[in-house]
């Protein structure tokens, strides 16, 4: 059995770029002053952003809207206390700050949404 392909290889289409939002990017920006970053770097065009703490290390690729693991990263470093419900999710901080969102067709999404926008609400 021949592993060759015969024929031309149809170049794959790449990921499409994507930009975050302008108020999505202000929630990140809160969120991650939350956890104690420095600074926050946009990655234009990739829909995420990098963090840069004050021990030098750096967190890449970072964006906890859309990314299940920054999400839940982000929930245990402040501790939140997730509740998910049927129609929606609500996220609180130790003090009882509370976010809430409906779930619309994305569960997910509406729980990844919850907990950055309570995590924007904490002092760090």
């Amino acid at each position: 059995m021949d592993n060759e392909i015969d024929g031309d290889m149809e170049e794959l289409p790449g990921q499409p770029r994507v930009d975050v939002p302008e108020s999505d990017l202000i929630l990140l920006q809160r969120a991650a002053h939350a956890i104690g970053a420095v600074r926050f770097e946009v990655v234009v065009g990739e829909g995420y952003v990098n963090l840069h703490f004050a021990d030098g290390s750096v967190i890449h690729s970072w964006n906890p809207l859309m990314f299940n693991g920054d999400a839940l990263d982000l929930a245990v470093r402040l501790r939140l206390e997730i509740y998910i419900h049927e129609h929606d999710t609500s996220a609180m901080t130790s003090d009882r700050k509370l976010a809430n969102e409906p779930h619309g067709g994305d569960a997910g999404a509406a729980t990844r949404r919850a907990i950055t926008r309570v995590a924007g609400e904490i002092e760090s």
